[in-house]
C-alpha cells in the first residue's frame, strides 16, 4: 500500500522533478561554456550558497504549498481515508516525496562542482574538503525542510499563502537594524552564509536551532490540521458568510502591509545608496574649506590653507613624480590630475577617483603615496577609463602595479623588506592560494585584504621579468579593447586578459610562487620565532573585549594587534584597529571591542602581529556574542 502512494505522490511530484533537473541541465550548460580551469570547487564555492537558498525555498514552498491542500480540493481526501493507512502515514509519505525530488538540486551541485573540480585543481588546491561538502548538504536540507513544512502549513490559505510568505520576508527584512539578533536568527537565508575560519565553516548554531525548531513546528501543525481537515471543513462552511465578509478586508490590510513594508525597505536601500553616493562624491570632490590652490604642469592642487608651508615642498617635487611614473611605465599619461590635499577616506593613505586623487601630505611618504595613486590614474586610462569597469575585477593586480610602481622608485627598485617579510609568513602558513589572487572578495573575506599591496607587487614583478616592462601597458589597453568580453570575472578575466595579450597567466603564478619560496627561505628564523594569535571574546558588565593567545613567546620588537569590522561584507574603510596591552596579573592580552562593530550578534575580527614593520594578519572570524566568557 505504501508503494502505491509513493507512486502517486511520485505523479504528482513529477513537474517539480522535471523543473529541478531542467534548473541542473541549464547549470551544466553553463559550466560547459566556460573554461574548466577556471571552475575549481573553491573558486565557486562563494556564489553557490545565494542561488542554492533561493531556488530551494522558492521550489519547497511552492511545492509544499499544494501538497496538503490539493487532496481537500480534489475530493480525494474521502478515498485515502478508505484505506487502511493513517494520515499520519500519508503525511510522512509526502514529506519523504517530497524532500527526495527537492534535495536533487543542491546534490546535483555538489557533484557538479566536484567533477568539475577533477579538472580544475591544481597542486595548491587539490582537495575536495569533503567535511565542507557534507555541511552544505545538511544545511541546505534544513533550508528545504522550513521551506517546504511553511508551505505545507499555509497551503491552507490557499492564494493568500504567497501573500503571508511574502509578509514574512518583509517583516524578517526590517528586523535587520532593529534586533538584529532575532533577524539572524529567522533568517532562513543565512543558514547558508559563508563563514570561514582558515577551512573550517563556523556554523550559526543559533540560526540552526531556531530554524529546525520552526520547521518541527510548521511540520506539527500542518499535520495537525491534514488529520482534522475533514471535520474542520464541515464547521468551516457553516461560517462561510462571515469569512466572505472579512476576506476582502483582510486581503486588502494584507496588500497595504506588503506594500508599506516594502516602501520601508525601498526608502532604507535609498537611503544606504544615497550616503554611499553622498561618501563618493565627497571622495572625488575638494573639501568645503578655506583653501589654497596651485597648479603645474601636470597637477591641479588644493590643500588648506593653514598647510601651505607644508604641502609646497611636496608640489614641487610632483611633477617630477608624474614622469617618473609614465616613464616606468612606458605610457603617454595624458592630461593633468586633480589633486585634494585635505584628507582621504579612513585607513587609507590615498585614493584615486579616475582623474582625482585624495590624500594627505604627512612627511616624506607623501610623494610614495602620490606615486602610488598616479600609478591608479593613469592605469584607469589605459583600461577604458570610466567606460571599462574591467580593471575593478583585477583588483590584486591593480593595487599590485602600483604598489610595484612605489617600489621601484622609493626603495631602490626592490620590495620593501616589510612587505617582503608579510609576503614570506603568508607562502610559509599557506594563507593565500595563487590563484586567489584573482578572486579579491574570496582574498579579502579568508585573509587579510591589505595583502593585495605586496603579494600584487610580487606578482606583478614577475610578469615584468618573465614579459618585458611594456607589460603591464600591454595587458591595460587590452581591458579597453572593444572586443573583450564584459561578463567575466575572477580567474577567467585575469586569464583571458592575458591570452588577448599574449602572456601566459599561469607561468606567471609559477615564477610567483617560485619567488615566494625564495623568500620563505630568506625569512626563516623571523617566521619560525613568531606566534600566531587567537582570539576569544570576555565581557565585563556591559562591555565587550577581545583577549589573545598565542602559542610562542611574543619578540621583544613585536606587539599584537586586531582589527574589527562592522559584518562579513564591510569595506576596509570600516575597519577599527585594536591595540593590546598585557595585564601583569593575569598575563592576558586583551582590548576592548570598538564601539560599533557589533552586527547581527557577532563581532568580526581578525587577530595579528606587527613585527619589523609589517603587520601580518590571521583569517577573519566571527564569534557571537553569546560565547563571552566573564
Amino acid at each position: 500500500m505504501m508503494r502505491a502512494l509513493f507512486l502517486k505522490e511520485w505523479r504528482y511530484l513529477r513537474p517539480f522533478l522535471f523543473l529541478v533537473l531542467m534548473f541542473l541541465l541549464l547549470e551544466a550548460f553553463d559550466k560547459l561554456l566556460r573554461p574548466i580551469e577556471a571552475q575549481a570547487f573553491g573558486d565557486s564555492l562563494a556564489s553557490m550558497p545565494v542561488a542554492v537558498a533561493g531556488a530551494q525555498i522558492l521550489l519547497g514552498f511552492a511545492l509544499g504549498s499544494g501538497l496538503l491542500v490539493r487532496e481537500i480540493d480534489d475530493g480525494t481526501l474521502s478515498f485515502l481515508d478508505g484505506l487502511p493507512l493513517t494520515r499520519g502515514a500519508v503525511f510522512g509519505a509526502k514529506v519523504t516525496a517530497a524532500m527526495l525530488v527537492l534535495m536533487l538540486y543542491p546534490l546535483g551541485q555538489i557533484l557538479m562542482y566536484a567533477l568539475l573540480h577533477l579538472g580544475a585543481r591544481e597542486s595548491l588546491d587539490a582537495a575536495f574538503h569533503p567535511a565542507l561538502l557534507l555541511i552544505f548538504f545538511g544545511l541546505s536540507c534544513l533550508v528545504t525542510l522550513v521551506a517546504l513544512t511553511l508551505g505545507m502549513l499555509l497551503g491552507y490559505l490557499r492564494y493568500l499563502s504567497w501573500l503571508v510568505l511574502c509578509l514574512l520576508g518583509i517583516g524578517i527584512a526590517l528586523l535587520e537594524d532593529v534586533a538584529p539578533e532575532l533577524h539572524a536568527a529567522l533568517d532562513t537565508v543565512d543558514l547558508l552564509a559563508l563563514r570561514f575560519t582558515g577551512l573550517h565553516w563556523q556554523l550559526p548554531l543559533a540560526t540552526i536551532w531556531t530554524q529546525l525548531g520552526a520547521a518541527l513546528l510548521f511540520g506539527a501543525l500542518a499535520l495537525g490540521l491534514f488529520k482534522a481537515s475533514g471535520g474542520m471543513l464541515a464547521r468551516a462552511r457553516q461560517w462561510q458568510r462571515m469569512r466572505r465578509q472579512l476576506l476582502m478586508p483582510t486581503v486588502a490590510l494584507m496588500v497595504v502591509a506588503a506594500v508599506a513594508g516594502i516602501a520601508v525597505l525601498a526608502r532604507e536601500s535609498a537611503s544606504e545608496n544615497n550616503q554611499a553616493a553622498t561618501d563618493e562624491v565627497e571622495g572625488a570632490s575638494f573639501t568645503p574649506m578655506a583653501s589654497g590652490h596651485a597648479t603645474t604642469a601636470h597637477f591641479t592642487f588644493s590643500y588648506p590653507a593653514l598647510s601651505a608651508a607644508r604641502v609646497k615642498p611636496f608640489i614641487g617635487q610632483a611633477d617630477r613624480t608624474f614622469a617618473d611614473v609614465a616613464a616606468l611605465l612606458q605610457i603617454d599619461p595624458g592630461g593633468p590630475i586633480d589633486v585634494d590635499l585635505s584628507g582621504t577616506t579612513a585607513n587609507h593613505a590615498g585614493t584615486a577617483y579616475f582623474d582625482r586623487i585624495r590624500m594627505h601630505v604627512r612627511g616624506t611618504e607623501a610623494t610614495a603615496v602620490l606615486a602610488h595613486e598616479i600609478t591608479h590614474v593613469f592605469a584607469k586610462r589605459l583600461a577604458g577609463g570610466e567606460s571599462g569597469d574591467q580593471l575593478n575585477g583585477m583588483m590584486v593586480f591593480n593595487e599590485g602595479l602600483a604598489q610595484w610602481v612605489e617600489d621601484k622608485l622609493f626603495t631602490d627598485g626592490k620590495p620593501s623588506e616589510e612587505h617582503a617579510l608579510a609576503a614570506a609568513i603568508v607562502s610559509k602558513r599557506r594563507m593565500v592560494a595563487p590563484r586567489q589572487l584573482t578572486e579579491h572578495g574570496v582574498l579579502a573575506s579568508v585573509a587579510d585584504e591589505d595583502l593585495k599591496y605586496p603579494l600584487g607587487a610580487v606578482f606583478v614583478e614577475q610578469f615584468v621579468l618573465r614579459h618585458g616592462p611594456q607589460a603591464p601597458k600591454t595587458l591595460l589597453q587590452t581591458l579597453a579593447r572593444a572586443d573583450f568580453p564584459r561578463d567575466l570575472g575572477g580567474y577567467e578575466l585575469w586569464q583571458t586578459a592575458f591570452q588577448l595579450s599574449g602572456y601566459d597567466l599561469d607561468l606567471v603564478f609559477d615564477d610567483y610562487a617560485r619567488h615566494l619560496k625564495r623568500l620563505e627561505a630568506r625569512f626563516a628564523r623571523q617566521i619560525a620565532a613568531l606566534p600566531r594569535p587567537r582570539g576569544s571574546l570576555v565581557k565585563t558588565g556591559a562591555h565587550y573585549g577581545l583577549t589573545l593567545r598565542y602559542d610562542l613567546p611574543l619578540p621583544a620588537d613585536a606587539y599584537l594587534m586586531a582589527r574589527f569590522r562592522p559584518g562579513m561584507s564591510s569595506g576596509s574603510e570600516q575597519y577599527r584597529t585594536g591595540y593590546f596591552s598585557q595585564a601583569q596579573a593575569t598575563g592576558k592580552m586583551q582590548t576592548p571591542v570598538p564601539k560599533g562593530m557589533i552586527t547581527r550578534g557577532e563581532v568580526c575580527f581578525q587577530p595579528g602581529v606587527y613585527y619589523a614593520g609589517a603587520a601580518v594578519y590571521e583569517p577573519w572570524s566571527c564569534l557571537p556574542v553569546g560565547s563571552a566568557a566573564p
